[in-house]
């Protein structure tokens, strides 16, 4: 596969990567190793953190088919969809309002859905103010400040801007707006009252209470007021110009992966992801449900 040429700078400054080299081909039945594959993470928070909540992950992949794998870490949006569209990944990702826009790019008998932890083919947020604030409402925000997840993430950016637009407040206008980082992030900066309210993933109060006490995160000192609307669960898709033989080897493995397992359960679970299903883009579509906006805000 042709890589364009990337600067020092981007590569320093712009992604984090590491490869996971192998010597030999394990029985996958996948081509020669070349150049690694490169496989990118549309982020849901900083760098630092998403390469650390995949990379066991693709590790695991790496030993599952015996190919060299590079994990890249986009520092955004703009940097993903450039490298994409620049043939610059072989593997990707990403939220579905992104997948939409690239999905040109894309190699569609190569899509892969992820599950949720708890199964479920949906995602969601929240809205979260501290229990003591007396707010009740969305309207009751107007003029106050509020955090949003980063503006790559369907459900805390996307999905809760529509929320707050269904309600007649524009984001940009009404509210003292800011796009945050991680679910851990936003949830903090309420609590501690340098924000008057926050969207989060609707899983996030629930499944992380030891992580809440350890960061130092009083759940219970947080209440929700809304929730979004669902939108689809991430897609995992293979660019156009990768062989078949290598989509088959590196699907086949995230297909085999199970999450009742012991051993893969860990790696899934550091991904928050629940497992992975093949799809069509036109189920994927409809999966947005009546009414539900694909165009990115």
């Amino acid at each position: 596969m042709g890589r364009a040429a990337v600067s020092a700078h981007t590569l320093a400054g712009l992604l984090v990567s590491t490869v996971l080299a192998v010597a030999s081909l394990g029985s996958e039945g996948a081509s020669p190793p070349g150049p690694a594959l490169r496989v990118a993470v549309l982020p849901c928070t900083n760098i630092e953190a998403s390469f650390r909540k995949f990379h066991p992950l693709f590790a695991h992949l790496r030993s599952r088919t015996g190919l060299e794998i590079d994990l890249v870490v986009p520092s955004d949006l703009s940097e993903f969809e450039t490298m994409t569209r620049n043939g610059l990944v072989d593997f990707a990702l990403q939220d579905p309002y992104t997948y939409e826009h690239l999905a040109h790019e894309y190699d569609d008998s190569s899509l892969l859905q992820t599950r949720g932890l708890d199964g479920s083919v949906s995602q969601a947020a929240v809205v979260v103010v501290r229990r003591d604030s007396g707010v009740s409402d969305l309207r009751q925000l107007v003029g106050k400040a509020v955090m949003f997840g980063p503006r790559a993430s369907s459900a805390k950016w996307i999905a809760g801007k529509l929320r707050f637009e269904a309600e007649g407040i524009d984001v940009e206008r009404d509210l003292k707006f800011v796009n945050g980082g991680c679910c851990e992030d936003i949830a903090f900066t309420v609590m501690i009252r340098s924000a008057d309210a926050g969207v989060i993933c609707d899983h996030f109060l629930a499944l992380h209470d030891v992580r809440h006490k350890t960061i130092g995160i009083e759940a219970d000192s947080l209440k929700i007021i809304a929730h979004t609307a669902p939108v689809p669960t991430r897609i995992f898709a293979a660019g156009k110009s990768v062989p078949p033989d290598v989509i088959r080897a590196i699907t086949r493995a995230l297909l085999d992966l199970d999450p009742a397992d012991d051993a893969d359960a860990e790696f899934l679970t550091r991904a928050e992801i629940g497992g992975f299903f093949r799809t069509t883009r036109s189920d994927y579509l409809e999966s947005f449900g009546p009414g539900e906006a694909r165009e990115r805000p």
